[in-house]
């Protein structure tokens, strides 16, 4: 039997993994797929910064009216290795602990939205304040980090108190790491990368208010269960199997019933025919019995018990 290719063992952990590991998978694949297209168009003398364009959330209005779709895809692209990882063990810490009491469909419900109100944040901040869109070549919006921030801030407003063991630092509860995180970006926020400090704590706003609704028994998203189903879908989807119809035990069962009593009869039939042989040998004789007879009552006493 041939081994698994390393595609195809990557395919099957994406499939066997929850939706916090396929949400890893899909950011480090765009973020490798991303460096070889950079490498690719660098070799050709291409600026690979086109490709970006596409795919990054521009802090200018007018570019983001023409990408539009750039509030969505941004929340999924990363180019700096650093920046990819701390977000993906970030991802991995919050998200494991939100699949602790809630659900994969709202998870990825909160990364979403969170991506999407950090969006919103970002272009706000340079509408609102004149000074950041003087900025010369203000930075685009990319990565998982307001997402993040709205897991982080969901769930622990969802279990505030939940002690967590850290390194070094051993049990904390799970709000004062909330508070850390925030007054970092609030301390990272200057004139120069003001928007995406911004755009962080618009991750964080949805976090606090779907958080507070969860906790007081109300699935804020409720009446779009079946759009987010369909979305849900997109990521939590299980790998196609091949079906083999199998008789179900209760089909068993009846099938081998019907063997058991065949049998049954069929024996009671026998044993009936050989009382009868039995009686005329009594009454007269064997040599009353039939070719016929004499061969049934021979195959009736060689058979086994």
């Amino acid at each position: 039997m041939e081994s698994d290719s390393f595609w195809d063992k990557l395919k099957l952990k994406y499939y066997q993994g929850n939706i916090v590991i396929r949400l890893i998978f899909i950011n480090v694949g765009i973020f490798l797929v991303l460096r070889l297209l950079f490498a690719i168009m660098s070799m050709t003398g291409s600026d690979g910064k086109v490709v970006l364009d596409w795919i990054q959330m521009p802090a200018m209005t007018d570019a983001f009216l023409e990408r539009p779709w750039t509030a969505l895809t941004y929340m999924f692209v990363h180019f700096g290795f650093m920046h990819l990882l701390t977000n993906m063990l970030l991802l991995y810490f919050f998200g494991v602990l939100f699949l602790r009491w809630l659900s994969e469909r709202q998870l990825l419900i909160f990364y979403i939205v969170g991506g999407l109100c950090g969006a919103i944040f970002f272009v706000l901040g340079y509408l609102l304040f004149p000074s950041l869109g003087n900025i010369e070549n203000p930075a685009p919006l990319i990565g998982a980090s307001a997402s993040v921030m709205a897991l982080c801030i969901a769930i622990t407003v969802y279990r505030p108190d939940e002690n967590i063991t850290m390194f070094l630092l051993g049990n904390i509860k799970l709000k004062y790491i909330a508070i850390i995180l925030i007054a970092f970006d609030m301390l990272s926020i200057t004139k120069m990368n003001a928007g995406v400090g911004l755009a962080h704590l618009g991750g964080a706003l949805p976090g606090l208010v779907l958080g507070l609704s969860l906790r007081n028994g109300h699935d804020f998203f409720a009446w779009i269960k079946p759009i987010s189903y369909r979305l849900s879908g997109l990521f939590i989807k299980k790998p196609k199997m091949k079906v083999k119809y199998k008789r179900s035990s209760s089909e068993r069962t009846y099938r081998a019933s019907d063997v058991d009593q065949e049998y049954r009869n069929k024996k009671k039939r026998d044993s009936d025919r050989m009382d009868e042989i039995l009686d005329k040998v009594k009454l007269s004789g064997y040599d009353s019995l039939t070719q016929e007879e004499k061969k049934e009552l021979f195959d009736f006493s060689n058979k086994p018990r």
